[in-house]
């Protein structure tokens, strides 16, 4: 038997009441990797990239980056499990707290040279303490429709890093494409963020309860130009997203034969009339 639930973050709930549904665009499924992007030299012929982001380092005006606003979307990647699962192999149901925490890093389809960064991977862990020094928008509480049938979400912290982070990469470029971003959006562009989620549950006799969690990601889209007619085409960078949040899953599962010793227990007959 599978109990699934699907919890939307508490800092998305508390925000739904003063903030009109339009306001966010709604996220589409994950796109998958980015297409490779093209250089193009001064003579309008194929180029290296490399090349041109060379020649961005001789000098701070060197290039500049234009945003495609009408291929930017936002998304949700797949569903990634966070691992630690527990398993309850005793007769007795297990009152079980998990802090579940996200993080998601920006990428790009040029080698890091923006982002400097290629990860995006969770951590769950029994403590709730997290080693960071990034600022905590907000907390909040929010619980499931049905609580027979999921965990309770009783925090929802979101916390970012601005573009200003120290990241590895090409320092021109990543500078063109922050000034581009903020010049477009109105906002510092956003290189990591941190969303964590506490679970508390009950997981019955030889039950397996699992996590995972959707990230809430941005595509942006443009060009990287020089001075003098180079350029670098259909340049992604993929970021976290600011106007959405992630969400979270926890399922619960029968554990597989040979996980747990013993037989499962029999279920708890309904009370009588």
């Amino acid at each position: 038997m599978r109990r699934t639930a699907l919890l939307v973050p508490a800092v998305l709930t508390s925000l739904a009441l003063a903030t009109p549904v339009s306001a966010a665009p709604l996220p589409e499924g994950d796109p998958g990797p980015p297409p490779a992007a093209r250089a193009v030299g001064p003579d309008g012929k194929p180029a290296k990239v490399e090349d041109v982001l060379k020649y961005c380092e001789t000098k701070k005006s060197a290039c500049s980056f234009r945003i495609n606003r009408v291929l930017t979307r936002e998304f949700a990647t797949a569903v990634r499990s966070l691992g630690n699962s527990v398993v309850n192999c005793t007769q007795s149901d297990m009152n079980i707290e998990r802090v579940v925490t996200l993080h998601a890093s920006s990428t790009d389809n040029i080698g890091g040279e923006i982002t400097g960064k290629v990860t995006a991977e969770g951590t769950v862990n029994t403590t709730g303490s997290v080693t960071t020094n990034l600022a905590n928008e907000s907390s909040n509480t929010h619980k499931t429709p049905d609580l027979s049938k999921g965990p309770t979400d009783e925090t929802g912290t979101k916390t970012t890093v601005s573009g200003g982070a120290t990241v590895s990469g090409s320092l021109t470029a990543r500078l063109a494409f922050e000034a581009e971003f903020k010049a477009t959006y109105s906002k510092s562009w956003t290189v990591e963020t941190t969303e964590q989620t506490t679970y508390k549950t009950t997981v019955k006799a030889h039950d397996v309860l699992v996590f995972g969690a959707s990230a809430a990601m941005r595509r942006v889209t443009g060009n990287l130009l020089t001075d003098i007619g180079s350029k670098i085409l259909g340049i992604s960078v993929d970021s976290p997203s600011m106007v959405n949040t992630s969400s979270f899953v926890a399922q619960t599962y029968a554990a597989p034969p040979n996980v747990c010793q013993g037989i499962r227990p029999a279920p708890t007959p309904p009370p009588g009339p």
